[in-house]
């Protein structure tokens, strides 16, 4: 295993605690703001951060030794499948009486900006070459 595929490894492993932290601190916190609704709602702001970060970095940790066109091709569309769910989710979810919304984007921003601080410790912890040393353009 090389330097970059450990690194992804390490920030999606990190990603997947931080989630699960954060999964279980919804509990409490959505009982105790609305109960039961509370709690499914955080919930789900914790399913949308997850959907959100794992996905990119399980794209990242698949694809990352592609051709650079295809590995961008492969980041662009699991982005764009991952805001298509995420867009049918809220609509959903929006629809649906008495759901607590702040919950739902309080757990969705905590967990987004917790997977954004995992990965940027992992790319600066990382020890990935700008360049392939092995190369010869000479």
């Amino acid at each position: 295993m090389n330097e970059e595929t450990a690194t992804y490894r390490r920030a999606l492993r990190a990603t997947i605690i931080a989630i699960a932290a954060l999964a279980i601190a919804a509990v409490p916190v959505g009982l105790q703001v609305a109960g039961g609704g509370g709690v499914l709602a955080a919930e789900a702001g914790v399913a949308v951060a997850a959907l959100s970060g794992i996905t990119t970095q399980v794209a990242m940790l698949v694809d990352h030794r592609q051709a650079p066109h295809m590995l961008a091709a492969y980041i662009g569309g699991s982005w764009l499948l991952k805001m298509l769910i995420i867009v049918v989710a809220l609509v959903a979810l929006g629809s649906i009486e008495g759901f607590h919304r702040g919950l739902l984007a309080g757990f969705a921003l905590a967990g987004v900006f917790a997977t954004l601080a995992i990965d940027m410790w992992a790319m600066r912890a990382g020890r990935i070459p700008y360049v392939d040393p092995s190369s010869d353009d000479g």
